[in-house]
């Protein structure tokens, strides 16, 4: 009786507060948000060999932190790949955190094309701070896919919801 309330509650918390479902893998401040560009609540979330992927985060924090570093791996087959993102957070942001306020901020992940396609693995989001500390870390449910692999997807997806122009 027990795990299927919790599985209830964790699943009513994270479709109310995120549009991507996400696994908080030891955060300090408390992420509500993450969003991730062409993804929405059904996993996995596709990602696409050689994009640049907007990707939001919105997190309320109860300590001042006066700058951050991401570090994200894209772990497919047992092999982390390092991804590359950009703005960093202190680059097109004031610093510091603020508290008591929730914070949104927009990096930019460019997916490696080195990935083997139509595999899954796991996205992981780490944020550090200037102490080292981990203020921030979630990880998210991917699978690989071409350009070409993309746009059949949509091709598909409309053809089956009906949408018209």
């Amino acid at each position: 009786m027990f795990l299927p309330v919790f599985i209830v509650l964790q699943f009513a918390f994270v479709t109310v507060s995120s549009s991507v479902i996400f696994e908080d893998c030891g955060s300090a401040y408390e992420l509500k948000a993450v969003n991730i560009d062409g993804c929405g609540k059904k996993l996995p979330c596709y990602v696409t060999l050689g994009e640049d992927v907007p990707v939001s985060l919105d997190f309320y924090a109860d300590f001042v932190s006066r700058n951050l570093d991401q570090d994200v791996v894209i772990n497919i087959n047992h092999i982390n790949l390092r991804t590359q993102v950009s703005p960093e957070r202190c680059e097109i942001y004031d610093c510091p955190v603020t508290t008591d306020t929730v914070t949104s901020f927009t990096s930019v992940m460019s997916v490696p094309t080195s990935i083997a396609l139509n595999q899954r693995g796991y996205l992981r989001w780490r944020i550090e701070n200037e102490f080292g500390n981990q203020v921030l870390c979630y990880s998210v449910l991917v699978q690989t896919q071409s350009p070409l692999q993309k746009m059949l997807r949509h091709l598909w997806r409309n053809v089956t919801t009906g949408y018209r122009p």
